[in-house]
């Protein structure tokens, strides 16, 4: 059975926008974004027809064994690794896992268009770092602009972090640094969560860049900050020799 991730995957195996999916699932496509998102579920009718829909497109060795949006199957252990990395078992790949960079000069189109499979397909993706067990969450590395939060991240850096469940959010953990997808930015914050609505953006470099409060109704994503990878050498620092 899929999970989010997983019936991500399979749309852009197919390789359909998301109006595609939901002609082919006879839904709208609000219900995939809504499904992708987690903030539904799939019917039993809906889930007979992606059944069909993946028996149809020479992937139904697969179709017996997809859980909806969660539910982890107990036939077989590679069952829970995410959809492509069961394909990748399945043919004998052993392929690294690799995630997709919003770089800089990415950032303005991915406000846009993170829904879009042609623009996500057309990120650079780079392998993730050594001892990372990449199943069970949705991974993606962010270039860092700005100077909002010097002297913890500067820009150019590389942050790797994992999606936050929309069901999730009321859970964020305070004054953690996020990556926050509105409808028209893409920010660097660490988050304080001052009620179910309302959450307070903070900057580490607090002298330039004052608290913001931020509704929570504006957020289209979360992303929740992993590892770090910084841009240029930490400098020299002298030290008094008494060994």
């Amino acid at each position: 059975m899929f999970e989010v991730h997983n019936l991500i995957e399979i749309r852009r195996l197919l390789n359909m926008s998301q109006a595609e999916f939901a002609s082919q699932l006879n839904i709208t496509r609000e219900s995939v974004n809504k499904m992708e998102r987690g903030r539904s579920k799939l019917s039993k009718r809906t889930s007979n027809r992606l059944k069909q829909l993946l028996e149809n497109n020479s992937l139904g060795e697969f179709s017996h064994d997809v859980n909806i949006l969660g539910k982890a199957s107990q036939e077989s252990a590679n069952h829970n690794l995410p959809y492509h990395l069961q394909r990748r078992e399945q043919k004998g790949q052993d392929v690294p896992f690799r995630v997709p960079l919003v770089a800089i000069k990415a950032q303005a189109g991915y406000i846009k268009s993170y829904e879009q499979v042609d623009f996500m397909d057309g990120l650079e993706k780079y392998s993730l770092p050594p001892g990372i067990n990449p199943t069970g969450a949705v991974w993606r590395y962010f270039e860092i602009d700005g100077d909002s939060m010097e002297p913890s991240l500067s820009a150019g850096d590389v942050v790797l972090a994992t999606m936050v469940p929309v069901e999730d959010w009321n859970d964020i953990k305070n004054f953690f640094v996020y990556i926050i997808l509105t409808k028209d930015q893409l920010l660097i914050k660490r988050l304080y969560r001052k009620s179910n609505y309302e959450w307070v953006m903070i900057s580490d470099n607090e002298e330039s860049y004052p608290q913001v409060l931020l509704k929570v109704e504006e957020v289209n994503q979360l992303w929740l900050f992993r590892r770090h990878i910084r841009s240029r050498l930490i400098p020299p620092k002298e030290f008094k020799i008494t060994a």
